[in-house]
């Protein structure tokens, strides 16, 4: 029996040497395999060009692996629509579960069931680390459109200039480096779904443009005149106060609404505390599998541990925190945390540093997000002082990228510069 593939990854060093001739040899043997080039250093702009009429992409190693699989799974995803296989998905094989017992949890994903079946537009809403992206993977696999590509754009990653280009596209010259026309997002979606993470952050010359798309259900790629017609479900999440942009001007009213059409908020990981054993042997075994240690328990001391904590991470920081753990772990039973050492205040302790006349004018939101405000501010500190002030470490540890993390800090009104060691 002939042997299939579905997609092929070619080291740089083989084109260098026997060019043209191995590409021409693929597209022979395998016509319209799609195929990816990794390169190092880079290559002479005539070799590219070679690749690039093949049909073939090129990929960077210093991206990562993260964004290697993501473009695996782009370059996949259009060749098999192209060919009416649009049903095989590279990487979706994990059963996106919205774990939890807790009132909270049970009705979000009655929520989410109910709007998976329709065609409508998602905002979801929620504190970084809630599950705003497995919330969105999860009306994607319970929608008519679970066979159809699902593609994630962090809208936060990137410049306006390669968001706009990721997004929508670009046409061969359209700028300096564009030698090819590559298809954006809203294509590679099909008719699948787009999921627009850290939405808040888009500028607002972007968020005319997503205006566009969102009513008219077109747009052109950048460079281009053709008016290609959007097929995607657009979910997008973000953690910003809406009103507050809104207020300010940082974010488009009339692009809020038509983004706002179901509106889903996802609990914080401390309003369902019920919650946190069961999710923390959950990612207990997940975690001594990916790390092969023999850790199969958390002792009921470090449950209770956990269960007294804010979680101002949410359940990011959870997972974070229990992977730690097993990795320190010497024994099959967890029996510390490397919890940060100043937890969160609890409510009853923040009652008492109010006076009671505030109180009393304070309505319940503006009483959470006054505990909230000290909870961050209190973390990140302690994040800070751990990794010594560098940015790059501290973001990673607390799971937020860096844009994130200088927006963070800067509503806490915290000067990362005091905490890195004095020379």
């Amino acid at each position: 029996m002939e042997k299939q593939f579905h997609l092929v990854l070619v080291d740089e060093r083989i084109v260098a040497k026997d060019g043209q001739f191995f590409l021409d040899f693929l597209h022979r043997k395998f016509p319209g395999l799609p195929g990816i080039v990794l390169i190092r250093q880079g290559l002479p702009l005539e070799t590219e060009e070679n690749i690039e009429k093949s049909g073939f992409h090129i990929a960077s190693l210093s991206q990562g692996p993260h964004q290697l699989l993501e473009l695996i799974r782009e370059t996949f995803s259009h060749t098999a629509a192209e060919n009416g296989n649009a049903g095989f998905n590279i990487g979706t094989e994990k059963p996106f579960q919205l774990l939890g017992e807790s009132p909270s949890i049970q009705h979000l994903r009655e929520t989410l069931r109910t709007v998976a079946e329709t065609s409508a537009t998602v905002l979801l809403r929620g504190e970084t680390g809630t599950g705003k992206e497995l919330a969105a993977r999860f009306l994607h696999a319970h929608s008519p459109r679970s066979q159809d590509p699902f593609i994630a754009v962090n809208c936060a990653a990137l410049t306006e200039s390669l968001l706009e280009s990721e997004l929508f596209g670009h046409e061969k010259g359209a700028f300096t480096g564009a030698h090819r026309q590559r298809l954006g997002k809203f294509e590679y979606a099909g008719s699948g779904t787009l999921f627009l993470d850290e939405i808040g952050e888009i500028s607002p010359p972007l968020q005319a443009k997503m205006l566009r798309v969102l009513d008219d259900r077109k747009f052109e790629r950048v460079g281009g005149n053709k008016t290609i017609d959007v097929q995607c479900r657009v979910i997008a999440a973000s953690n910003i106060d809406f009103t507050q942009a809104m207020e300010s001007g940082r974010f488009r009213q009339d692009l809020y609404y038509r983004l706002n059409v179901v509106s889903i908020d996802l609990p914080p990981l401390r309003d369902r505390a019920q919650d946190i054993p069961l999710l923390a042997h959950h990612f207990l075994i997940e975690k001594s599998q990916r790390h092969n240690k023999p850790v199969r328990e958390i002792s009921q001391q470090a449950l209770d541990d956990l269960c007294q904590y804010g979680w101002p991470g949410n359940v990011r920081e959870l997972e974070n925190i229990i992977e730690q753990a097993v990795i320190l772990a010497s024994g099959k039973v967890i029996d510390r945390l490397p919890l940060p050492a100043q937890k969160i205040p609890s409510a009853g302790s923040m009652m008492k540093a109010i006076d009671p006349e505030d109180l009393m004018q304070m309505t319940l939101k503006e009483y959470i997000a006054g505990i909230l405000r000290e909870s961050e501010a209190r973390y990140f500190s302690a994040l800070l002082k751990r990794h010594k002030g560098h940015i790059s470490r501290t973001a990673e540890a607390a799971g937020i990228d860096r844009k994130t993390f200088y927006r963070k800090i800067k509503q806490c009104g915290i000067d990362p510069k005091k905490f890195k060691p004095h020379k």
